[in-house]
């Protein structure tokens, strides 16, 4: 919780589980049996996990951990990783402890989300129960195959707790606007979401001769103006908008009749598979083959690729891409 609580002190999860994170914790649950039972990671014991269809990440999460254990013990047990944090009255589950490495890890699916106050947290109880003054937290993110590591003090994770929780906790504290809104089980009458959505339907006033150019300009008039304007709009898009359209779009596939909408159906696209594509490259180079089928490969196909063939890759050949400017919103201090 803490990494919402940070962003907006009165976040509080919704009920229910969504299925992105029932493989979560699907995955969690086979890393850590797996480093239950095994003293040692050896791809051979990697065999019975052949049949989840998550086995690249659940195999490179495994690998990764012992990895960062150079050969030390992991503690995997659930009942072994309670988390007792100083100032939370809740307890905390990590993944993985390693008490002679001094490190705790979380392992993390879907996109790599910033979890350092949560590591802080635990990275602080682990102090707590070793008597140690530092401590390494590990989030192991198995899908994106990236770690972010942090090095806490005591007084460094205990003051990121602490502000957390006063600042959650205060009578002052009001709902702030932020990614995790959509999982609150405020979001629907939050009133700082609603005042958001209200103020981008009603930014453009109307007045007398208004046109494209005149709205345009008084949105350009000014830096203030033009970024309000863009973060009202993002928002009443993402959290109106798209909804209702998708609505519109399921409405209408019910049969229903909405007047100036109707459904549409592209014919989809033919493809071949794998043992038509086979019997084609029999008499072709691999050369002409690979080219046939684009060329390229991305990094982490490219790398994949690699260590299922058992080759060492080129990392030489590695190139990358122009770089595209992409917009993103940051916060007002």
């Amino acid at each position: 919780m803490l990494p919402k609580l940070d962003e907006c002190p009165l976040y509080q999860g919704s009920d229910g589980t969504s299925s992105a994170a029932n493989r979560g914790t699907r995955i969690d649950i086979e890393i850590r049996n797996f480093i239950n039972k095994s003293t040692f990671f050896k791809t051979k014991d990697l065999e019975k996990l052949n049949s989840d269809e998550d086995f690249d990440s659940i195999a490179w999460g495994i690998e990764k951990l012992f990895e960062l254990a150079h050969g030390s013990f992991i503690e995997t047990r659930e009942e072994y990783l309670a988390m007792s944090v100083p100032r939370l009255s809740k307890m905390g589950t990590a993944d993985a402890i390693c008490k002679d490495q001094k490190w705790v890890a979380d392992i993390k699916t879907g996109q790599a989300r910033n979890y350092k106050q949560q590591l802080a947290a635990y990275a602080l109880a682990c102090m707590e129960d070793n008597f140690a003054s530092k401590w390494t937290a590990h989030v192991v993110y198995v899908d994106q195959r990236i770690v972010r590591s942090y090095e806490f003090t005591y007084d460094d994770a205990m003051n990121i707790v602490e502000t957390i929780v006063e600042k959650s906790t205060s009578d002052s504290a009001k709902p702030i606007p932020c990614e995790y809104c959509s999982w609150c089980k405020h979001y629907n009458n939050c009133s700082a979401i609603v005042r958001q959505a209200e103020s981008a339907i009603a930014i453009i006033p109307e007045v007398s001769g208004n046109s494209i150019e005149a709205i345009k300009g008084r949105i350009l008039a000014t830096p203030e103006t033009l970024s309000e304007f863009a973060k009202q709009w993002k928002l009443v898009e993402k959290e109106i908008a798209e909804p209702l359209l998708e609505l519109l779009k399921a409405r209408l596939e019910g049969g229903e009749d909405i007047s100036g909408w109707k459904l549409t159906h592209s014919s989809g696209r033919k493809f071949v598979d794998s043992p038509a594509i086979i019997k084609a490259a029999e008499n072709i180079s691999k050369e002409t083959l690979v080219l046939a089928l684009g060329g390229k490969m991305s990094e982490k196909n490219y790398l994949e690729f690699c260590s299922k063939n058992g080759v060492e890759p080129d990392l030489t050949a590695i190139k990358m891409g122009a770089p595209s400017p992409q917009l993103r919103q940051t916060k007002v201090k």
